[in-house]
């Protein structure tokens, strides 16, 4: 390889790296950043990288002729030349037969392909003598013959490889690196038609389309009763698929039937179930199961804006029990949970709240005791929990509000004890012991939403708790273990924040830092 093949090959290979590099970074901003990022940053840098990137061809690897006026250029006298015309570009490759006399040594034959202008393969036909530089002569000794056929050969695949690799090394070692701090230009997505009305009504239309197929499923496979012997309905949002599952009556068995794109089958499954899971799938209504999908997702958007209904669960929670239809949400990027959002057949859609809202949770609460049969200024509550939903709410004690925040009232009357839980986006739940007890607690009425404020207050003081971090919170009234001072008290966590644990009495007079 002459020095001046070794250069152009060399600033071809650099191309090739920067080409790669532009690629790289242009698909890392497009795929880690938002919509606006994509298209003003990332598709032009691929767009340059694609530009500039070198692409091996007939006479880009090849030496191109040049006559030479030097003192030490070699005489050349043409035998013969052959020009390949597979186009109409005026560079095209050409064999040359000549007999090379260098400046200082014995002369030799040499047959070679160099990439000529029309212009030089006519004068050369005139007359057909010329001279070469030192640097572009061609090989005294070839093993091979040179053949149009040779080019661009490998080359042809070096420099795509190279770009290739570049891109590859540079996409993936960054990784997770390509997220950039910016404005979301959030009016510009319902500007271009990405709002969430529309994707709601996509949702809705999913929904009622899946359920219709799936009523014409089971009819096909199991025939008309079987639409009154179902245990269970999943619809996939995002998804054309679905499945059921339908009891045996006969056989205590049970049948799984898949929907999807195009598609559909049956198989025997394993069940456990009974008739008292079953229900009639055909009493719930399509439109209405559609218009869920809607109500679902709203209720849970003013506290995580990207959320989106992703699947649709319908069955009985437990044998004769109502039937439920429950959404689950995704939360979006920014919150590592998702949501379950519960609703009726009838279309009524459960209650979803943010429990830090103090008066909010205190609201909810009274509406499920009235519901329960329970008096708010009588001393039979045992424990009033409230937990927030945030990502990093802490906890106090184990209890059903633990994982999915809610509140929680734990109740002894004379004839009867148990609990109400409400859970945001889950109806209520009251669990009844038949009994006769002593009732010893506190009315409901003692405490308030401002006192529980006041105690959340004090706490992020002591604790230096930012503002962002005041919905992280878990708190409650009951009697605290291993602390016999005061009968009740109040304890608070606040995002799993040491210092801003505390033990609080009745009337918010802080006591102690910790829980017990």
């Amino acid at each position: 390889m002459t020095r001046t093949r070794r250069n152009r090959v060399r600033r071809r290979l650099v191309r090739a790296v920067i080409a790669g590099s532009l690629i790289a970074v242009g698909v890392g901003l497009g795929a880690f950043n938002d919509w606006w990022v994509a298209l003003f940053f990332g598709i032009p840098l691929v767009f340059a990288g694609i530009a500039i990137s070198p692409r091996a061809s007939r006479v880009s690897e090849l030496p191109e002729f040049r006559r030479a006026t030097s003192p030490d250029a070699a005489q050349v006298e043409v035998e013969a030349l052959t020009r390949s015309s597979l186009t109409a570009d005026d560079l095209q490759p050409t064999m040359i037969t000549a007999t090379i006399n260098p400046s200082n040594d014995t002369a030799y034959r040499a047959r070679w392909i160099t990439s000529m202008t029309k212009g030089n393969f006519q004068s050369l036909t005139d007359t057909p003598f010329t001279t070469l530089p030192p640097d572009a002569l061609p090989p005294r000794d070839q093993a091979d013959t040179p053949e149009f056929d040779d080019q661009p050969g490998r080359w042809a695949l070096v420099y795509p490889a190279v770009t290739l690799v570049v891109a590859g090394a540079l996409l993936f070692g960054v990784a997770g690196g390509w997220h950039v701090d910016g404005p979301s230009l959030s009016g510009f997505d319902s500007a271009i038609g990405s709002d969430d009305e529309s994707s709601d009504e996509e949702d809705a239309t999913s929904l009622a389309d899946q359920h219709r197929r799936m009523l014409d499923a089971i009819v096909e496979y199991v025939g008309p009763p079987g639409l009154r012997n179902v245990l269970q309905l999943n619809y996939q949002i995002d998804s054309p698929s679905a499945s059921a599952r339908v009891f045996d009556p006969a056989t205590g068995g049970a049948r799984s039937i898949n929907i999807g794109d195009g598609y559909s089958n049956s198989s025997v499954v394993p069940n456990t179930e009974r008739a008292n899971k079953t229900f009639d799938a055909a009493a719930i209504d399509p439109d209405v199961l559609g218009s869920l999908a809607g109500q679902m997702t709203s209720a849970v958007r003013p506290y995580a804006s990207d959320a989106d209904l992703a699947r649709v669960t319908i069955a009985r929670p437990g044998p004769d029990e109502p039937v439920l239809i429950q959404g689950t949400i995704d939360g979006g990027e920014e919150i590592s949970r998702d949501f379950e959002v519960q609703a009726r057949p009838d279309g009524a859609v459960a209650e979803f709240f943010d429990p830090a809202d103090f008066q909010v949770a205190f609201d909810v609460a009274r509406r499920a005791m009235a519901a329960a049969g329970i008096p708010v200024d009588t001393p039979v509550i045992d424990e009033f929990v409230i937990r927030g939903i945030a990502d990093n709410t802490g906890g106090i004690d184990a209890s059903a509000v633990q994982s999915r925040g809610g509140v929680l009232v734990d109740y002894t009357m004379p004839n009867r004890s148990g609990d109400v839980v409400v859970v945001p986006g889950l109806f209520p739940v009251v669990t009844d012991r038949p009994g006769r007890n002593r009732p010893d607690g506190f009315a409901f009425d003692a405490t308030s939403p401002e006192l529980f404020d006041a105690v959340r207050n004090d706490a992020m003081e002591r604790g230096a708790i930012p503002d962002y971090d005041r919905g992280a919170v878990t708190i409650e009234m009951s009697d605290p273990p291993f602390f016999d001072e005061i009968p009740f008290a109040i304890r608070i966590d606040i995002a799993n924040s040491d210092t801003a644990k505390g033990l609080y009495a009745p009337d918010g007079r802080f006591i102690k830092q910790g829980h017990y």
